[in-house]
């Protein structure tokens, strides 16, 4: 196991946020992360992959637990097994160059495995437990046990890992046989899209809210004249008014008043209340 103290929050987090966290905690395998949540013994802790959907308050004295070294990699013809921490966007490469699709949207999402499952992460109207067949956990009794597809509870931005304290420690997916060339070109394709709609070349930790029945929170935002909005160095994006941006040192109280302007803003304008995408741990 490795350890970090008094890390810097902007070090694994993709908001890259002011601030520090008392410790950080690598595990190399389940027998590590077992031993280190049956010590923690109800103390506060956070799993974390690469950060990329949290508001990590500057204030959090808790332990993170940075599930990096979870990476494992396994084909069996169209059947693939992954560990929780590898790279999603590395991951439907990995796919598309032997041929696999199904991932092509994820191409894009900057999460680990781990995230993408814990949050059901999606993009142009796909979602990962579409292609997902089973996952490997760690249940609230620190049993090691294998949930299928269903057990999930999956839905919009959403899962079972969001409502118990379960680990996730490893997806199984059910891929299809594709056009290698036409695979990589989809990759592509969705990721210049991405740099064109999205302020990629700022922190940040991709949308802000989920879309509601009827509306996209980004177009609610834009119309409300937000963008531009700024509390310290967090703005809303001036590319994408669903992206809240660092511009150069925001805190996560920073971010988390600016979420709260908006929130306002709409609510009286439109009488919509925005729900939160992204996890803000305290």
């Amino acid at each position: 196991m490795e350890k970090v103290n008094n890390a810097l929050i902007k070090d694994y987090t993709t908001y890259r946020l002011d601030g520090k966290i008392r410790e950080i905690l690598f595990p190399f395998n389940e027998i590590e992360l077992k031993e280190i949540l049956e010590d923690l013994d109800g103390q506060k802790y956070k799993v974390i992959g690469n950060g990329s959907n949290l508001i990590l308050s500057e204030s959090y004295d808790g332990v993170l637990i940075n599930l990096k070294y979870f990476d494992r990699l396994e084909f069996n013809d169209n059947i693939v097994k992954v560990g929780a921490g590898y790279s999603l966007p590395k991951f439907a490469l990995e796919c598309a160059n032997r041929g696999l699709s199904g991932l092509e949207f994820a191409s894009g999402i900057p999460g680990t495995i781990g995230g993408a499952i814990y949050m059901n992460a999606g993009a142009y109207g796909k979602e990962i437990s579409d292609i997902l067949k089973s996952v490997t956990i760690l249940d609230d009794e620190f049993n090691i046990r294998v949930l299928s597809k269903e057990d999930l509870s999956a839905s919009y931005r959403d899962s079972i890992f969001k409502h118990k304290k379960y680990v996730c420690l490893e997806g199984e997916f059910q891929l299809e046989y594709g056009d290698k060339d036409k695979i990589l070109e989809e990759i592509k394709s969705i990721i210049e899209t991405r740099k064109s709609k999205q302020p990629l070349e700022y922190p940040s930790a991709g949308s802000v809210f989920k879309n509601g029945d009827g509306y996209s929170a980004g177009r609610v935002i834009e119309k409300a004249g937000l963008k531009g909005t700024k509390v310290g160095d967090a703005e809303v994006s001036l590319k994408h008014a669903n992206f809240i941006v660092n511009k150069g040192n925001a805190s996560a109280s920073d971010i988390i008043k600016l979420i709260d302007i908006i929130k306002k803003k709409i609510k009286d304008e439109y009488d919509i209340d925005l729900i939160l995408e992204q996890e803000i741990v305290k």
